[in-house]
């Protein structure tokens, strides 16, 4: 159902993940709020204070789909896996739920010198603050040069399927297994074994999932593994052509 969404999304032309879309609205509508009510304090303005609600009003509204459009990137993007920063974000955004439901509360009591009041305000822009700081942990890692004209397609299929859980030829979820220097980059036929039944060392947990030809196909994956060892790597051992023969088809 949800690949299904994302297909037709992209068969006329919106390509990218749902939940950065309307992430800013949540996010920009309470640190809004924290900045009128900021202001309605320093500058003794109460209209200030009632923006300041109308803007946590908003940002509790706009909660509920962002978080629907977070579970369905979790679910494309990411497979599900239960990634450190991933669990972080699932805590705080129930907390910050907690606080916007509480702000939303006392504003309607019209309250708004409440030292309740303000603490929520305070306490829902901080957590805004930390959700923000780990989706972009989620987003951007480190930085990786342009990747050549040749090797485009495989920066594609990277960016699609790999990016979300190995960044720029990171691991989110497991540091120390880095797409860059893996041992699976030796040559492409181990590269392409592993993308069809990866096997994790001894003592850890399934992570990767199995990815089929109706997924990347063969073809796709030389592709793939041309950019991480030309481009992500750039690359860090020379590599025999005769070692990864195209498959036939």
């Amino acid at each position: 159902m949800i690949d299904s969404i994302y297909e037709l999304l992209a068969a006329i032309g919106y390509a990218h993940p749902l939940h950065p879309m309307i992430v800013h609205v949540p996010a920009g509508m309470t640190v809004g709020a924290f900045l009128f009510i900021l202001a309605a304090l320093f500058l003794h303005r109460p209209v200030f204070a009632q923006s300041a609600y109308h803007c946590i009003v908003l940002a509790l509204i706009f909660f509920f789909p962002t978080v629907l459009f977070g579970f369905m990137d979790w679910q494309y993007y990411f497979s599900g896996a239960w990634l450190e920063p991933i669990k972080i974000k699932v805590a705080l955004s129930c907390v910050l739920l907690i606080f916007l439901m509480f702000a939303t509360f006392f504003g309607r009591r019209g309250n708004f010198t409440s030292k309740n009041f303000l603490a929520m305000y305070l306490l829902s822009f901080l957590s805004v603050a930390v959700i923000g700081y780990y989706g972009g942990e989620l987003s951007f890692g480190n930085k990786v040069s342009v990747a050549p004209p040749e090797y485009q397609a495989g920066e594609k299929i990277f960016m699609k399927n790999c990016s979300a859980c190995h960044p720029y030829g990171g691991n989110v979820a497991k540091a120390n297994l880095t797409v860059i220097g893996a041992p699976e980059l030796i040559n492409y036929r181990i590269f392409l074994d592993y993308l069809r039944d990866p096997k994790q060392p001894k003592g850890s947990i399934a992570l990767m999932p199995i990815v089929p030809p109706t997924k990347i196909s063969d073809g796709q994956a030389k592709q793939l593994f041309d950019y991480i060892t030309r481009v992500l790597e750039r690359p860090r051992r020379p590599l025999d052509p005769s070692l990864y023969p195209m498959p036939s088809s």
